[in-house]
């Protein structure tokens, strides 16, 4: 039996098989996002091959971007001014590589070169910004140490990155109508994808992720014996309504959100210790004594009451 991908296909199923390791390093096996991280560079890299073959099918090819580099360097105008002029003069790209039977296609850094030259009509923006290209320059200099060499890197830096990426790209695909991202996804990965793609489900998974792995990272550095004693307390976010206000000790109250673009610290649930008895309570129901107290329990404030 034989496999053939075209150039679309192969993106799909790299893109599909990084959402699966995605999934895997996300329930714990740190390794998978490895894998994650070289499958989305390698749908990347193609993605932006497809974009060149929008332009000419050749380009493609690292003999023809050397052509379209010559002009643009003569005349002082970039990449995508050069290959206008080109193809205004009907030059045939197809003759730069008759005579080699499998020529080397361009690198992402090439391809790229190209692409982030394009810009809206309308506004005159660029489609390709630099917060998409210093994304996949991370990616790609990770994917290069994990094939070559050693790497390192935390599983938060690994799902915040794919995340950008990943919407990133679903706007590259349609900009340039490659294909419809979101349809290419397998029906087994798609809930991985639909957290991906949506900027605010991302940011609060992300931030569960963080309440999680802070509580782990605390109870499992402590000894059994010891943990009962462990002030730890989540409380739901008056700011977002989201249960992500955990222990900070950078926060002023001593607990923020870790929701992205939150990071409240202030709520009334948040337990402080009386300064009358010493027990905690929250400090919304806490009063406070003219010149005497600042925390004063309902049980102290109003004895007679209990």
């Amino acid at each position: 039996m034989k496999l053939k991908l075209d150039i679309k296909s192969n993106a799909i199923d790299s893109f599909n098989e990084s959402l699966a390791k995605y999934e895997q390093g996300e329930a714990g096996d740190l390794r998978a996002f490895k894998f994650a991280i070289s499958h989305l560079s390698h749908c990347i890299e193609l993605v932006l091959k497809m974009y060149l073959q929008t332009l000419d099918e050749n380009l493609v090819f690292a003999k023809c971007h050397k052509e379209v580099v010559k002009r643009a360097k003569s005349e002082n105008i970039n990449l995508l001014e050069a290959y206008n002029l080109l193809e205004g003069e009907d030059f045939d790209f197809k003759k730069v590589i008759k005579d080699h039977n499998n020529p080397y296609t361009v690198t992402v850094d090439q391809a790229l070169s190209v692409a982030k030259c394009e810009t809206c009509g309308i506004t005159g923006s660029k489609f390709v910004d630099q917060d998409f290209i210093d994304d996949i320059q991370w990616m790609k200099d990770l994917r290069n140490s994990i094939e070559h060499y050693q790497f390192e890197f935390t599983a938060k830096e690994v799902r915040l990155c794919v995340g950008r990426l990943v919407r990133d790209l679903a706007v590259f695909t349609d900009v340039f109508s490659l294909f419809d991202l979101e349809e290419a996804v397998g029906k087994d990965r798609y809930h991985v994808f639909a957290v991906l793609i949506d900027e605010y489900e991302h940011d609060l998974q992300e931030a569960k992720l963080e309440v999680a792995e802070t509580k782990a990272a605390i109870f499992n550095s402590t000894r059994p014996k010891h943990r009962m004693f462990i002030e730890w307390n989540e409380y739901t976010c008056e700011k977002c309504g989201n249960d992500t206000m955990i222990p900070n000790a950078d926060s002023s109250t001593g607990y923020r959100c870790t929701l992205k673009d939150c990071e409240n610290e202030e709520s009334e649930e948040i337990e402080v210790d009386c300064d009358i008895c010493g027990c905690p309570w929250p400090n919304g129901e806490m009063t406070s004594w003219v010149d005497t107290y600042s925390y004063v329990c309902p049980r102290c404030d109003n004895p007679e009451g209990w």
